[in-house]
């Protein structure tokens, strides 16, 4: 057991979590939930899983851009691939679990929803798999700003769908990154990295979940070292990194000619 420092012992972040109520996310916040929960003021939850779009929206969306067999292939690696029994963990659920408020919403930046995270007063906001465009006044809302948990090792695979883009492109290496968030996308400067191997048998879903539960574990790990929130920041390399959308038709094909699979 870690030795309790006179820090550890006083400090005590007021944390919110921004999320999709999905498996990864809930892998991601699982490690802090377990180790002080009492740290969680408030959990947020996109009631869209693309950004200011209505479920019938997203469906038309990710059919028209990235096909039929990317949207089923996805639908499978979260929901259909295995029994119920053996499901991650859901954001709502540990959220419930230690009756932490919960805000639901379609846009983080609306006034409700700012208004709704500065009564928490928050110290620190952590994005897990959230799927909104963070703006102020909500991303400095929280004393410390916004961190964002990334399954990449920035500055490599920013954007959307990291662990795809990392089997397209070949990676023989894959990472999650801790970050500032700023108005870049995902190119704020890096509080912690971890990497790993890819393996011949790994898959979108694979890589998905190995990084999730890594980088939540390297996030309860940091702030039991640091709950006085004071670390290290360190800036991105400069260059003309390439930043991800949604994969495209073009992407898909691609992936499924060279054998590669979602789940």
């Amino acid at each position: 057991m870690r030795p309790m420092t006179s820090s550890t012992a006083t400090a005590r972040p007021r944390i919110v979590f921004l999320a999709v109520d999905d498996e990864y996310a809930g892998a991601m916040q699982q490690p802090l939930y377990a180790r002080h929960p009492e740290w969680i003021v408030g959990s947020v939850l996109s009631s869209s899983r693309v950004y200011r779009k209505s479920d019938l929206q997203a469906l038309a969306f990710l059919l028209r851009h990235s096909g039929v067999f990317y949207v089923l292939s996805m639908a499978k690696a979260k929901l259909l691939h295995r029994p119920r029994s053996k499901r991650g963990v859901l954001p709502s659920l540990l959220a419930n679990t230690h009756n932490v408020p919960t805000l639901l919403t379609n846009d983080i930046n609306s006034p409700g929803s700012v208004a709704w995270l500065r009564r928490l007063r928050p110290d620190l906001a952590v994005s897990t798999n959230f799927s909104h465009i963070l703006k102020n006044p909500a991303m400095d809302t929280p004393r410390r700003g916004t961190w964002n948990l990334h399954k990449s090792k920035l500055p490599e695979y920013r954007g959307m769908a990291p662990a795809f883009y990392a089997l397209l492109g070949g990676a023989s290496e894959v990472g999650v990154t801790l970050h500032v968030m700023d108005e870049g996308v995902d190119t704020g400067p890096t509080i912690a990295q971890l990497s790993t191997p890819v393996d011949a048998a790994d898959s979108v879903h694979s890589l998905n979940s190995r990084l999730s539960n890594v980088g939540g574990e390297m996030l309860a790990d940091l702030l039991d070292q640091h709950p006085d929130l004071n670390m290290p920041y360190t800036p991105q390399p400069p260059g003309d990194w390439t930043s991800h959308s949604y994969p495209s038709r073009q992407d898909v094909r691609l992936f499924r000619r060279k054998g590669l699979r979602f789940t």
